[in-house]
């Protein structure tokens, strides 16, 4: 062998062995991230705006984030625990909408009948959302986006045309407030996870639900009777990720993945806005029988409810009262 096929040979292998190690390092740099949502049926939009979005981490991370998704159910992680999950590394990220019972703050944008309309409701967001990530900082958490279900209207097994039917019924209900706003209207206050609800309708543990046609309105739309379209609230949910698998990609990358959780959010937000309307006409076509509250109920709910949020900012604490102060002097209440 001449020196000149010596030394080409020599630098072949070297180049080899630097592509090879190059590869190996890309591998080992390599994130697989688990994708969560507590919605349980993977042909709901939420499902698929989280396949959408693991899809996008994986595209602006180089093929660095790599995703696997679980619909709610197909994990041993309840509802109520996916913010621990998500901080213990269980679950690497994921939609997450049973957040109070770890959050107690973050209840804030559910508390009935704070917010009159859509716009009072992203207000309050708004101002949330700092008061939200300090408290998902100490857990492990960062806060990547939020988005929102429709409004939460009342959804029963038998007919329900008036808030003083409520007596004596067994409602789902999302959080402690609600719970407490429904125990004064003679209701039976229970909290069940989303995946939870269908066999407890099925089996009469509950009779009735707070949600929204785009949400358990599609899931459970065939063993409901009624819709009482008072509007209790609106749904505040989080995207949330480990901070740990977060903060180990590189700094340039970061702002990516928030950025694309947003995209995807608003997506999400828009896209159940618009299934609130055509949910609604699919299931009063059905045969559900909706009735619409007057002015006056709707005024005199509020008064009722104003307790319940007094009540709960001093049970949370000073931050809570703060939050509710500054809420209401934004919204003008």
């Amino acid at each position: 062998m001449s020196r000149i096929d010596s030394s080409l040979s020599r630098g072949l292998a070297a180049a080899a062995v630097l592509a090879a190690g190059l590869t190996l390092t890309t591998t080992a740099q390599a994130q697989t991230w688990k994708g969560y949502t507590f919605i349980p049926s993977v042909t709901h939009a939420a499902y698929k705006n989280l396949e959408a979005m693991g899809a996008e981490f994986t595209k602006v991370s180089g093929g660095r984030i790599q995703v696997r998704n679980s619909a709610g159910g197909q994990l041993p992680v309840n509802a109520t625990s996916i913010t621990q999950a998500v901080g213990e590394g269980i679950i690497t990220f994921a939609q997450d909408g049973f957040y109070t019972g770890n959050i107690q703050i973050g209840a804030l944008p559910f508390l009935p009948m704070l917010a009159g309309n859509y716009e009072e409701f992203q207000k309050i967001v708004a101002l949330l959302e700092p008061y939200l990530q300090a408290e998902l900082d100490k857990r492990g958490v960062k806060l990547l986006a939020t988005y929102n279900f429709p409004q939460q209207t009342i959804w029963a097994t038998s007919e329900l045309t008036a808030m003083d039917q409520l007596q004596g019924k067994k409602l789902r209900v999302a959080n402690n407030p609600q719970a407490q706003f429904f125990q004064r209207l003679g209701a039976i206050p229970v909290t069940l996870g989303t995946p939870e609800v269908a066999s407890a309708l099925q089996r009469s543990v509950v009779d009735g639900v707070v949600t929204a046609s785009a949400g358990g309105g599609l899931l459970w739309g065939d063993m409901f009777k009624s819709n009482y379209r008072i509007t209790i609230c609106w749904d505040n949910f989080l995207i949330i990720v480990n901070k740990e698998a977060f903060e180990k990609l590189p700094a340039d990358m970061q702002p990516k993945i928030v950025a694309a959780a947003r995209q995807h959010a608003d997506a999400l937000t828009r896209e159940l806005a618009q299934s609130e309307i055509t949910s609604t006409e699919m299931l009063k076509g059905k045969g559900i029988k909706m009735s619409e509250p007057s002015p006056e109920i709707v005024k005199a709910m509020t008064a009722k409810a104003e307790p319940v949020w007094n009540e709960w900012a001093k049970g949370v604490g000073p931050q809570a009262v703060e939050a509710l102060a500054k809420a209401r002097t934004a919204i003008g209440h």
